[in-house]
């Protein structure tokens, strides 16, 4: 195929083999123009050493500045307002109420559900200070 191609080429006029060669080598010169050259970077150069680093690892660990997991922030845990006694009254409550979602299914409560709800947490919290009281 090769000597096809060759014997085709020699016996073009000379205006067509010119015309042919400028097809061949235009886009190969063409190729490498356009393109973005690509430069190494440049070191980072550091003016804290090992230790230093180390250190302050250490010291972020210590302040619980070091995100974990998935959020890539630090959150700060935050404090209910709910006792124990009144996270579980109300747990159960809703539990009662059909209210605790399973698998992908979505419930929202009504007014009357929730302040069933909220009532079961008053009367955890008062059962529980009459508790406190009585000790």
């Amino acid at each position: 195929m090769n000597r096809n191609l060759l014997s085709a080429f020699v016996n073009l006029t000379p205006v067509a083999a010119t015309l042919s060669a400028l097809l061949v080598v235009m886009p190969a010169q063409a190729a490498g123009q356009g393109e973005a050259s690509y430069e190494l970077p440049a070191p980072i150069a550091t003016s804290v050493d090992r230790a230093e680093v180390q250190r302050l690892a250490v010291q972020a660990v210590a302040m619980d500045r070091i995100a974990r997991g998935e959020l890539g922030i630090v959150v700060e845990p935050g404090r209910s307002m709910l006792s124990r006694a009144q996270v579980l009254a109300e747990a159960a409550s809703a539990r009662q109420l059909g209210l605790i979602a399973h698998g992908e299914a979505t419930v929202l409560p009504s007014a009357a559900q929730l302040e069933i709800i909220q009532m079961a947490g008053q009367r955890a919290r008062a059962a529980e200070s009459l508790q406190m009281a009585a000790r």
